[in-house]
């Protein structure tokens, strides 16, 4: 794994190293007598326009400085390069974005507490409690049982304590409704339990928790396991202990713990644990298939008012599911490890790297591999909650199912509102009841491989309501398909940004709202750093804002074909001239920073710059900015 990063950061060195060089943002708008400070959002006046609970500083430090984007892109990608098998750093990584920033192994050995005890004091032990694993050869896993069991036991669980006011059983089939049913009526039920939930200490419990089982998952290849299933029944849950060989494990509730020392495994359960508000599962290697068939209760890799740790170290394998699941954290922290193999996620929503009110992770390593789901998934983050969807290489396939219309976006009937690959969505209630949400974080990071992307509208890197939605690729020639508000787009006051490091790449968008757009207050932010690419572009894309909304777009190098079909594209805007709003910027910036390039529009060509055409050339506005420069 190190050796495969030092070679992706060679190959990607020239374009990291010009993460924060923006001295063509000046020579653009120098040609309306601005500068790249300018490139802001007046906050007053923006505050009249839209209320929100929640907003988090993540999405504040973008929506104030647009032009950091690229420098946190950069930043994300090696940090989840780095990390993207320490569950632990992430779930913190997870939690500092939404406010939570706990850090619970910056200091000293974190699990000292459950490690270390006096001479005089004999050290708990929930196996030699129960006579089960007895002998010397079984001696690692034992003690890695024991040091998980210690820390959930802990009477000051800091998880436990964190969601001890809720009554689980009456809130948890509430809040599957409320998000899965989309029952309206639980809205207030929702806001109250907010203020019950520590999401502090949910985190750091959270971080010791995973801390357990990532080491528990780092012994196992040292591990002896028995020739039969061992089940040990705790007050906590059930710990289960299978073989080498071929097992099935099918439950009507969620063990505490399973661990699995290998062949090809089945695990079949859906809903709630019982006792302690874990389900966890550890498994060696082997082809495995993971089912979760019922579509009323959360499947594996699902967390609601609790939490929920899958780590599979290797083999291909087969993840199905319905909802809440496979990394999707309500009210709770959820993570999908699969740390290799060609694999194969399906599900439908609130799924595949989904955190709401908390954090979900779904982290797949090495291989080539398909990821389908229907909404609501592969990095989605809605109120005070972080979604990640990580995959380190391979040649991986994205689809957000657009063929079927299971919810019809209301900009077209035609096409679903996937809310997936990296979105950051709210709940917009100003022409309601007036109790908005402000979003969450969504970020979809694939390091390198020639990848495959296809969604319908807000998807690939989108934004909505005080929300930040992202999409990261490292290295690859890859292919992007989407219809509208999509590939750095946005609406309503959110930041969406889309950033393509390297390879020859192809995005289509057919509708409107793309590759780096903002509408409404928004940030609409698209950079690609390297390679020949070609764009497929609707109207209000490549570098367009709408009704004071901000809309650039970055190429740094390369031979470009811009095949655009007229209307705001390539350094254009289209503002709102009414009210208040008629005296308030909006914003569309081009760059095009080298190479041979394509253009359609008779605006745009190689090696100029320019002022994008009015709107309304009666009646010309000085608060229309649209610029462009092709170096």
């Amino acid at each position: 794994m190190k050796t495969f990063a030092l070679i992706l950061g060679f190959l990607l060195s020239p374009f990291l190293s010009l993460a924060q060089d923006i001295p063509l943002f000046d020579t653009a708008l120098a040609q309306v007598g601005l500068t790249s400070e300018d490139l802001r959002f007046d906050r007053d006046e923006m505050a009249g326009w839209g209320g929100d609970r929640w907003r988090l500083t993540y999405f504040t430090m973008f929506h104030q400085n647009p032009l950091k984007l690229p420098k946190y892109g950069q930043i994300n990608l090696e940090g989840f390069s780095t990390d993207v098998t320490n569950i632990t750093a992430l779930i913190s990584g997870a939690g500092r974005r939404i406010d939570c920033p706990v850090r619970r192994g910056l200091i000293g050995e974190q699990l000292a507490e459950w490690m270390n005890f006096p001479d005089s004091f004999p050290k708990p032990s929930i196996t030699s409690n129960r006579n089960v694993l007895t002998g010397e050869k079984y001696k690692t896993l034992r003690q890695k049982i024991d040091l998980f069991f210690r820390v959930v036991d802990d009477p000051k669980s800091m998880f436990k304590q964190s969601i001890n006011e809720i009554n689980k059983d009456k809130h948890r089939i509430k809040l599957y409704q409320y998000f899965v049913a989309d029952s309206q009526q639980y809205n207030d039920d929702v806001e109250a339990m907010v203020d019950k939930v520590d999401f502090n200490r949910m985190i750091g419990g959270a971080e010791d928790i995973a801390e357990s089982l990532r080491r528990l998952a780092d012994s196992l290849e040292f591990c002896e396991f028995p020739s039969f299933r061992v089940e040990i029944k705790t007050h906590q849950g059930l710990i289960v202990v299978g073989t080498k060989e071929d097992d099935n494990y099918a439950y009507i509730a969620p063990p505490l713990l399973i661990i699995d020392g290998g062949g090809n495994d089945t695990y079949s359960y859906s809903g709630y644990p019982d006792d302690f508000p874990l389900a966890a599962i550890v498994d060696a290697e082997g082809n495995d298939r993971y089912i979760s068939t019922d579509s009323l209760r959360p499947g594996i890799g699902g967390a609601v008012i609790g939490m929920s740790v899958l780590i599979d170290k290797a083999g291909d394998d087969i993840y199905q599911a319905k909802n809440l699941s496979l990394g999707s954290g309500l009210f709770g922290v959820a993570v999908l490890c699969d740390k290799s193999g060609n694999d194969k996620y399906s599900s439908r929503s609130y799924t595949q790297g989904c955190g709401q009110f908390g954090v979900g992770i779904l982290i797949d390593s090495v291989g080539n591999d398909s990821l389908y789901c229907y909404a609501n998934a592969q990095g989605y983050g809605y109120t005070k909650g972080c979604g990640l969807c990580i995959n380190y290489a391979g040649n991986d396939v994205y689809i957000a199912e657009d063929s079927i219309l299971f919810a019809p976006a209301s900009q077209t009937k035609e096409h679903n509102s996937s809310l997936a690959q990296g979105v950051g969505f709210g709940r917009r209630a100003d022409y309601i009841d007036g109790h908005s949400w402000a979003g969450g974080v969504g970020i979809l990071c694939d390091v390198s491989g020639d990848d495959h992307y296809s969604a319908g509208l807000f998807a690939q890197g989108c934004g909505y309501w005080f929300a930040v939605g992202m999409l990261l690729d490292g290295a690859g020639n890859d292919r992007y398909d989407a219809v509208w508000y999509d590939q750095g787009s946005g609406a309503h006051f959110a930041v969406g940004y889309l950033d393509d490091f390297a390879g020859d790449d192809i995005y289509t968008a057919t509708m409107n709202m793309s590759i780096g757009s903002g509408h409404d207050f928004t940030i609409g932010y698209f950079n690609e750093r390297g390679g020949n690419d070609v764009y497929n572009a609707p109207t209000l894309s490549v570098g367009a804002g709408n009704f004071q909304g901000m809309g650039i777009f970055d190429d740094w190098s390369g031979d470009d074909t811009y095949n655009t079909h007229g209307g705001a594209v390539l350094g254009r805007s289209n503002p709102l001239n009414q009210g208040p709003r008629a005296f308030l910027n909006t914003f569309g910036v081009f760059l095009d920073r080298g190479g041979n390039d394509s253009y359609k529009e008779p605006w745009a060509s190689n090696s100029a710059k320019w002022i994008g055409p009015k709107s309304d050339t009666t009646k010309p506005s000085a608060y229309e900015i649209g610029v462009g420069v092709d170096e």
